[in-house]
């Protein structure tokens, strides 16, 4: 009899994702799914999940990708990756072949003890990793915006948002997200592009912020 675990389930598949969100539920587990590796990284690292289950194919990072960053960020929960073929690479706890067998499933979350709910502890070189990212994405995005490429700068505030947030700043974490939805649902016009340009300056201040404290 399998207790009650929460698990993230990433695949970008929206329809096999629903049935094994509908497979784990049925053996009593709370899921939730997410549906590229940047997101699944961002989710794991709230520490809310007992085991993480990863499709390998998935835009924005990969499944593996995904695994390796959460390894190198001292996450040490078990990873699980799907695929319908066979990989070589370490890190993961388990590769379930797919389509996954419920039966398989079962017996994989009885044998996983459930983990305890933590916060994500922000050490320095976690903290001097999450700077030197948001430098990065900084430069990316004022080379977007300098060829207006909006679906570029779009994935650079989604990336933010995620990484914001998790190491306190919550207003560039809303401010990235509300820009993500405007370059998702606007085009091209000199108002999106002034605040993309204020959006920058933010981005930039919070680096140098980190560099004077």
């Amino acid at each position: 009899m399998t207790s009650d675990k929460h698990i993230l389930i990433g695949e970008d598949d929206s329809f096999l994702l629903t049935l094994l969100e509908l497979q784990c539920q049925s053996l009593g587990m709370q899921t939730c799914g997410v549906v590229n590796g940047e997101q699944l990284v961002t989710e794991a690292l709230s520490y809310k999940y007992d085991i993480v289950i990863t499709d390998i194919q998935m835009p924005l990072c990969d499944g593996i990708e995904a695994m390796q960053i959460l390894r190198r960020l001292g996450y040490d929960r078990p990873i699980f990756a799907m695929s319908a073929d066979k990989i070589d690479c370490e890190g993961f706890d388990c590769t379930l072949q797919k389509p996954v067998d419920i039966t398989q499933l079962a017996e994989l979350f009885n044998q996983t003890p459930q983990q305890d709910r933590v916060p994500l502890l922000l050490n320095d070189e976690l903290t001097a990793l999450f700077y030197q990212n948001l430098l990065q994405l900084g430069q990316d995005f004022a080379v977007a915006l300098q060829q207006e490429d909006l679906n570029l700068m779009r994935q650079i505030c989604h990336k933010i948002k995620g990484g914001a947030a998790s190491f306190g700043h919550q207003n560039l974490s809303h401010l990235a997200d509300n820009l993500q939805q405007r370059l998702i649902s606007e085009t091209h016009n000199k108002d999106l592009l002034k605040e993309c340009k204020q959006f920058l300056l933010i981005i930039q201040q919070s680096g140098v912020k980190n560099e004077r404290t």
